[in-house]
């Protein structure tokens, strides 16, 4: 066996580089691999994009992204290597590098419990916090669990969600904010929110404590990320309905901290697109491309914006080195590393802003005193950090109007107009459509509705429950829910 002629950190990487290689054998415990095999399934069936394996070997961290069915065929290879600490993402990627601009799909919402680190839990047990969270979280605060996993020292809580794509990851974010702020208290993890992180495998073994990792299922049911918003979070209703939505006074802080959220994912997204737009070049304010030129500035504003949009300033640092190697001629390490710490700066200060506390209150002191003087010193902005405009942005990346047509929020206002005029002609073409009517004087929405009650009805009647009918019929719980207020309401009639 290949073992006994490597050293164990090359052993490690090659059998992480040639999974799928017949002469490495399986040793491992069969209750653990069909539960690693649970776990990967239950987050990644039909899932078509790369998953990122992570392993830890004492000061060693490896990485390697596969397919779903190869590593759920091969992941017993893995769990078969003596103390290994074995994580996996829970999302997965476009391409094999595990980065936010790089996320593929959104597979659930996750919350890793850190319990035994404050004083009141400390000496609790798994099943004694879960029974905590039964009893005053799930389906009150937070929705009910759809798996729990049971990590050895803390436990780490899933939502499944339908699969989305990335365009949501703000809403994701939202919630996942939110999801935080409700359980902190009982030692949720602020780092592990992240849509690109990696999480402990069912099946492998906690080499801290030495305990076997378990899963623990609830149910496998699927919530949609809007079902949950509504529900847990209405006031963010209209602004994720229609992003230019406006209402007088002020946001409430889960609609500023969304709109933020979706802010600085954008922004990533543009650079990353300018990036790719120009292959790696810069370019001159007399349009010319270059070698050098915004390469500071780029991993600059990378690396603040992924600083605030992730909250994990040591992942921000290592995307934006990742960002770096992507140019034509990649500043050295060290240049990026000192060129952009004010970023990382910049963004301790942004988190003082008021919606990133759940109320006035949670801010100790210290805090509240090095808020006021911060604010004291930049009372011309209405948030602490960096705001850049977008026509700043425009003028410091010489950003042309044709690469202006492919990026989402760094534009001029004559770009802005563009887009408006198209989405108006657009929009009624669209009005002119929803005016014809079927044969029964019906709209398509019209009609669309009776048929969904006429269904719901029948499933009633047939002895369904809610949450049966909103799997049968592919829709929301919150959707049984109004059609069975809509059937009240027309019995009375």
């Amino acid at each position: 066996m290949k073992a006994h002629q490597l050293t164990l950190n090359d052993y490690i990487t090659d059998v992480l580089t040639n999974l799928n290689n017949e002469d490495i054998k399986i040793t491992a415990d069969g209750t653990a691999v069909t539960m690693a095999q649970s776990h990967i399934d239950i987050l990644h069936k039909n899932d078509d994009g790369f998953i990122t394996v992570a392993v830890k070997k004492k000061n060693s961290w490896y990485q390697y992204h596969y397919k779903g069915e190869e590593l759920r065929k091969n992941i017993g290879k893995l769990l078969s290597i003596d103390d290994l600490n074995l994580y996996i993402s829970p999302n997965s990627f476009y391409k094999p590098f595990r980065r936010i601009e790089n996320v593929r799909k959104l597979n659930s919402l996750y919350i890793d419990m850190d319990y035994y680190n404050m004083e009141r839990f400390k000496n609790l047990t798994p099943d004694e916090i879960i029974y905590l969270l039964d009893k005053d979280y799930f389906k009150k605060r937070v929705p009910e669990a759809s798996f729990i996993v049971i990590t050895g020292r803390g436990i780490a809580i899933y939502w499944l969600i339908e699969p989305v794509p990335y365009l949501v990851l703000p809403l994701w974010n939202a919630v996942q904010k939110f999801l935080l702020n409700e359980l902190q208290e009982v030692g949720a993890d602020p780092k592990s929110i992240d849509a690109a992180r990696v999480m402990r495998l069912s099946g492998s073994t906690n080499q801290k404590s030495g305990q076997p990792t378990e899963i623990l299922i609830y149910n496998e049911y699927k919530y949609a990320l809007r079902e949950i918003q509504e529900e847990y979070m209405p006031a963010l209703t209209p602004y994720v309905k229609n992003p230019c939505f406006k209402r007088r006074g002020r946001k409430a802080k889960i609609v500023k901290m969304f709109t933020l959220y979706s802010l600085h994912h954008a922004r990533l997204m543009d650079l990353v697109k300018i990036l790719e737009m120009r292959q790696g070049l810069c370019r001159s304010k007399d349009g010319e491309e270059l070698e050098t030129g915004q390469r500071e500035v780029m991993c600059f504003l990378y690396r603040y914006w992924s600083c605030c949009f992730t909250k994990d300033p040591k992942k921000a640092l290592e995307d934006t080195l990742e960002f770096n190697r992507r140019f034509a001629c990649p500043l050295d390490e060290n240049t990026v590393r000192t060129q952009t710490r004010q970023a990382e700066k910049a963004y301790e200060e942004w988190l003082y802003n008021e919606f990133n506390y759940k109320s006035k209150k949670d801010r100790t002191k210290e805090e509240e005193e090095t808020f006021k003087s911060l604010k004291s010193k930049r009372k011309q902005y209405k948030l602490l950090g960096y705001n850049y405009t977008n026509k700043t942005l425009i003028d410091i990346l010489c950003i042309t109007e044709e690469e202006m047509r492919e990026l989402i929020t760094i534009i001029s206002e004559k770009e802005v107009k563009r887009r408006t005029n198209i989405r108006t002609n657009e929009h009624n073409k669209e009005k002119f459509k929803k005016l014809r009517r079927n044969e029964n004087g019906l709209t398509k929405k019209q009609q669309e509705k009776i048929d969904r009650l006429e269904s719901v009805q029948d499933l009633k009647d047939k002895g369904y429950k809610q949450k049966e009918i909103a799997i049968k019929l592919e829709i929301s719980i919150r959707t049984v829910k109004d059609c069975y207020k809509e059937l009240r309401f027309r019995r009375r009639k």
